[in-house]
């Protein structure tokens, strides 16, 4: 995996780890930002009907940006079930 000049892992440490799984090996990166703590967000409470694309779009300008709340919600492994009153980090930009 190359990390280009700009990316928002430049300055990250990459670990490598494979696993094996019954389709066959799965490549995990394991990240680590040195800003981490600097990161600004407000909580949002899941709504009936919202979509993470839907919320990128309203909070952070574009329906693309969407990973950038599921990176803060490391948590939430399905966007698609999300429970009505969850709490969501969602980042300020």
């Amino acid at each position: 995996m190359t990390i280009y000049l700009g990316s928002r892992y430049e300055t990250s440490v990459v670990d490598f780890i494979t696993y094996r799984t019954n389709i066959g090996p799965v490549p995990v990166v394991f990240y680590e930002f040195n800003d981490i703590g600097k990161l600004k967000y407000f909580e949002y409470r899941w709504q009936d009907g919202d979509r993470i694309d839907e919320l990128a779009s309203r909070f952070l300008t574009y329906p693309e940006n969407w990973w950038a709340i599921a990176e803060v919600n490391p948590e939430i492994k399905d966007f698609t079930s999300v429970p009505v009153g969850a709490k969501l980090r969602i980042p300020r930009v």
